[in-house]
C-alpha cells in the first residue's frame, strides 16, 4: 500500500514537471515571436523615416500609416518616439 502511494506521488511530480516545462517553452516561444515581429516593424518604420528629416528638429513622428501596418500576424502594432534630437528613440509595441 505504501509503495503504491509513493509511486503515485512520484508519478504526479513527473507530470507536473513535464507540464511546467511545456508552459515555460510556450511562453519563451511567444516572447521570441513578439520580438521578431517588433524588429520587423522597427525596420519598416526606420525605412519610412529615412528621408523625412526625423530627428533633425524634434522627435515627433510623421504619419506612418502607409509604411507600417496596423497589425502583423493578428497582433496590433504601435510605434512611438521619445527623446530629444539627436537622441531620438523609436519603440515598437506588439500586442497579443
Amino acid at each position: 500500500m505504501v509503495m503504491i502511494v509513493i509511486l503515485a506521488i512520484v508519478g504526479t511530480g513527473m507530470l507536473w514537471l513535464g507540464f511546467g516545462r511545456h508552459v515555460l517553452l510556450s511562453r519563451a516561444n511567444t516572447s521570441e515571436s513578439s520580438q521578431q515581429l517588433a524588429l520587423g516593424v522597427l525596420s519598416l518604420a526606420q525605412a519610412c523615416l529615412q528621408d523625412t528629416g526625423y530627428g533633425n528638429a524634434d522627435c515627433s513622428l510623421p504619419p506612418l500609416a502607409g509604411c507600417v501596418p496596423a497589425s502583423v500576424g493578428g497582433r496590433s502594432v504601435s510605434v512611438s518616439s521619445a527623446g530629444s534630437p539627436p537622441d531620438c528613440r523609436l519603440s515598437v509595441t506588439v500586442g497579443d
